[in-house]
């Protein structure tokens, strides 16, 4: 369908180019995010990873969360091929620190000293929104009607966003 429009468009304009999707977002984003924010995603991924790497530690997650009475009772697991779920993972591992920190002293994990260091945590949510903001850039770049002054548009005002973040954040 994309071709064929495509090639009526270029038979009233010859000149015209194409842009079939942006390029990778989200591994673009990787390459340039500071070296201390990619230490507190991988580190948030490997505390996931602990608890979601075995059915019965998942269980015995699950059963905590549940009596502690929590909104959630489960971590989303991170894989490298779903980016999306980046976001997600590090939003509800924000969501249950408090689950997550109370497991991981039970296990006697050194991560658990991770979970209660205020820096660590308040630098897991900054990256935490980032990601979530990415996802609703991703997912609103979606569409057959968008045009690439739409998309470009849309990069153009998130960057201008985390920019102004960054900033808000330096000057504190």
């Amino acid at each position: 369908m994309y071709v064929l429009r495509m090639a009526k468009i270029k038979e009233k304009s010859n000149e015209t180019t194409s842009s079939h999707c942006i390029p990778h977002r989200h591994d673009l984003a990787m390459k340039n995010i500071p070296p201390c924010l990619k230490n507190v995603v991988d580190e948030a991924i490997k505390i996931v990873n602990f608890i979601k790497s075995r059915p019965l530690k998942s269980r015995l997650f699950k059963i905590l969360c549940n009596d502690l009475g929590s909104i959630h009772s489960t971590l989303i697991f991170h894989t490298e091929i779903r980016w999306l779920s980046r976001g997600k993972v590090l939003t509800r591992l924000m969501v249950l620190r408090a689950e997550v920190s109370s497991f991981l002293m039970d296990h006697n994990v050194t991560l658990a000293e991770t979970m209660n260091d205020m820096t660590w945590l308040s630098q897991l949510s900054y990256v935490a929104d980032i990601f979530n903001k990415m996802n609703e850039l991703s997912l609103s770049l979606d569409g057959r009607t968008l045009t690439i002054f739409d998309a470009s548009s849309r990069v153009c005002a998130l960057k201008r966003k985390i920019d102004y973040w960054s900033e808000c954040i330096s000057k504190r």
